[in-house]
């Protein structure tokens, strides 16, 4: 049983229903109006469209990461979604981002029960290992991505400086 999804172009809108089967064997589809990547649109059954999507994916980069060189690539986006498909698998599927008034509503509902920050460290520490796992198996180019988003260029090269230099040399060089 395979199951469509819809893809759509940043650039131009166009979108497409693709199965998973389809894409097992032909890879992330590339609009045909611009040859742009397309990006996997949100799902409207949220729960077990979530978790076969979820080990779909995971066979999907497994292949990809025997592959090498672009094929492996062209993964970043699916593994991303992997990564939220498995904090949310038996939730919603998470909004790219939340409103102002959301996360308030979220916060007074916490207040309300008596919750304080600590309650909540367990939650952030398993989401947050979740995507390290994910960046970090990602190799070195996901790694590096991770890093610039999160610090930005300059300060991921002084960190790499720095590692570079705290290197052991061999003797010789």
């Amino acid at each position: 049983m395979s199951t469509a999804r819809t893809w759509k172009c940043p650039q131009c809108g166009f979108s497409l229903e693709i199965d998973y089967d389809w894409l097992a064997e032909h890879g992330g589809p590339v609009c045909e109006h611009c040859d742009c990547d397309m990006d996997l649109q949100p799902a409207t059954d949220n729960g077990n469209l979530a978790a076969e999507l979820l080990e779909i994916g995971k066979e999907l980069l497994d292949w990809a990461e025997t592959t090498g060189g672009w094929e492996a690539k062209c993964w970043t986006h699916l593994r991303t979604a992997i990564s939220k498909a498995r904090a949310a698998r038996e939730q919603e599927v998470p909004e790219a981002v939340a409103s102002g008034d959301q996360i308030e509503r979220l916060v007074d509902k916490a207040e309300a029960a008596g919750l304080v920050p600590e309650d909540l460290d367990e939650l952030v520490h398993e989401l947050a290992a979740s995507v390290a796992a994910d960046v970090n198996n990602g190799g070195l180019d996901d790694q590096i991505r991770y890093l610039v988003d999160g610090m930005g260029v300059q300060q991921t090269e002084r960190q790499l400086d720095d590692l570079i230099e705290s290197q052991p040399r061999e003797e010789g060089e």
